[in-house]
């Protein structure tokens, strides 16, 4: 799958300083391909066309953009400081995407060309076996999006304490 991706690294979107500084860098090039806006062609073809795919922080913390790499089998690159990534307590997302700090938006490149084959082949089977704890069903799937989020609310179930004598 991945001999189909030519292009290295794919964002569209814009609400935010560090989405700028993206723009700022990586708008003219020609490996790393980033939009402003609305995509003229589906936004699907290019997370299939592509390596990875930039999951930049933005004001929202909302965002199907993970997912949507996921699925498409794009190994998603986090650029963020301090994000707390969707069932991080969960599953190792080092095994299956690279975080990058927002300083080294200007050594992205570098980085992603960093990461040789062997690697890059690792991360990217990793995001096939991963990209099912991810994906919402209609009817809840085993170890689906929806049994991983009430999994992680079991995790959590002594850190918050309700006090029962309003009952």
């Amino acid at each position: 799958m991945s001999s189909r991706r030519a292009r290295l690294a794919f964002f569209a979107g814009v609400n935010s300083p560090v989405h700028e500084k993206v723009f700022q860098f990586w708008t003219n090039d020609r490996e790393i391909f980033v939009h402003q806006g609305r995509l003229p062609t589906p936004y699907s073809n290019k997370l299939l066309g592509s390596k990875f795919c930039l999951h930049v922080k933005g004001f929202k913390v909302d965002t199907a953009r993970e997912a949507d790499s996921l699925y498409y089998g794009c190994v998603p690159v986090v650029i963020a400081n301090h994000y707390d990534l969707p069932f991080s307590n969960i599953v190792n997302w080092r095994s299956f995407s690279v975080v990058v700090a927002t300083l080294d938006i200007p050594l992205l490149k570098k980085i992603l060309k960093g990461i040789d084959h062997d690697q890059y082949t690792v991360l990217q089977s990793n995001v096939m076996e991963v990209r099912k704890h991810f994906q919402w069903h209609l009817t809840p799937l085993d170890y689906d999006a929806f049994h991983m989020v009430v999994y992680e609310l079991w995790l959590r179930r002594s850190s918050v304490r309700v006090p029962l004598n309003g009952f």
